[in-house]
């Protein structure tokens, strides 16, 4: 114990021996911690993005779909038949159906050229979409040629972001017919869609007759569903698949959630190409902390050899080393922790993106920093721990 609390002293002599050396040095391993960062949390916007109207917006227990619908964005619907069955199941309080059109959905406004944009159709009064904060709007969203438009939503679309803007120039055309912006609401973008509308089923089915061989509203993306209280959805999911048969997928919100995240970090290059990111953070700071150490060790090479000529064991020579870089690894995750955050509101402000940091995210970065600098003390000590005391003076 005594020779642990020498070692960990010994240590934080070496470290902060020079302050203006220490800053240079962990600038180099805050460097690596920032790219880590930014990797990780652009892998976590492309999840919590895609996800947020499930997650967020949409106070669903039970969600359905098809088989042959893989992702959240885009995929094939399903007969509006299933939710009409779903809400006579045992245990379902409410069965709503989620329209989403992104393909046929041009929108256009005087000065810009025609993009695809999100549109959503769903019943704003139903408690299930309460989320989106369009329930106070139902009057105004339930006439002809309406829609609420998304703050979040990319600037080239030129949408209204406050109600001024919205007051001012309310109007633009979806499929060539002229629509009118009557509210807003807060979505954000993701890696599939640029921006957002909202109407009802009723407005859904007007802008994209073709749908469901005309008859629009008959084809539906989704089903949401709410259980009736103190019965579990997973209970609800059984009778359902039971009901609804194998051509329809049953999850509960949390398994969709898992299997929306899954396919996109699994069954799609964005998710591998930012785990290769973080893994290049995490071979750069390997590289630099290794320089830092082995920098450290040389220069204190001759205290080093008077210390293992006195008899010092190698275990007091690795726990020095690997304290070394334990401080290191805090006192470079502070600053890059902050200059993330930094980095994150940046990329919020200017993109739409959904990207923030908890505790559970920040842990990863910390333990691979951590790790980092762990790996780095193992390399940068066999040298010092190979060489016989005599030859290091």
């Amino acid at each position: 114990m005594m020779h642990l609390v020498l070692a960990a002293k010994l240590a934080w002599s070496n470290t902060s021996a020079n302050w203006q050396r220490l800053f240079v040095r962990c600038s180099g391993v805050t460097f690596a911690v920032v790219l880590m960062f930014m990797q990780t949390g652009f892998r976590n916007a492309l999840f919590d993005s895609n996800v947020r109207i499930m997650e967020v917006k949409i106070s669903a227990d039970v969600v359905i779909r098809t088989k042959s619908r893989f992702m959240l964005s885009s995929g094939q619907q399903m007969p509006l038949q299933n939710v009409i069955t779903a809400r006579s199941c045992e245990g379902v309080a409410s069965a709503e159906p989620l329209y989403i059109e992104n393909v046929m959905s041009e929108w256009h406004r005087e000065g810009t050229p025609k993009r695809k944009i999100r549109v959503l159709g769903f019943d704003p009064e139903h408690e299930l979409f309460h989320g989106f904060g369009l329930d106070r709007l139902a009057k105004d969203l339930a006439r002809v040629s309406t829609a609420a438009a998304d703050v979040k939503s990319k600037s080239m679309f030129r949408l209204p972001r406050t109600p001024e803007q919205l007051k001012a120039d309310p109007f633009g055309e979806l499929r060539g017919k002229q629509l009118e912006l009557v509210g807003l609401f807060e979505c954000g973008i993701n890696f599939s869609n640029d921006g957002t509308l909202a109407m009802t089923p009723q407005n859904f089915a007007h802008y994209f007759e073709l749908r469901g061989g005309g008859e629009p509203l008959s084809s539906v993306d989704y089903g949401v569903i709410r259980c009736e209280p103190n019965v579990s959805p997973a209970v609800v999911v059984g009778r359902l698949q039971s009901l609804l048969g194998e051509h329809v997928i049953v999850q509960t919100r949390a398994d969709f959630l898992k299997s929306e995240r899954n396919f996109w970090g699994k069954n799609t290059p964005i998710g591998l190409i930012f785990r290769v990111g973080t893994l290049i953070g995490f071979v750069v700071g390997l590289i630099i902390c290794y320089q830092v150490l082995a920098t450290d060790i040389g220069d204190h090479m001759g205290e080093f050899a008077t210390l293992k000529a006195m008899g010092y064991p190698t275990g007091f020579f690795a726990t020095v080393v690997i304290c070394q870089a334990l401080i290191l690894s805090v006192v470079s995750f502070l600053p890059g922790l902050l200059i993330a955050l930094s980095a994150f509101g940046l990329v919020n402000w200017g993109t739409g993106l959904l990207m923030f940091l908890n505790v559970p995210r920040a842990s990863i970065v910390l333990g691979l920093t951590v790790l980092m600098c762990v790996m780095s003390a193992v390399i940068a000590l066999r040298k010092l721990l190979s060489a016989d005391p005599a030859s290091l003076f």
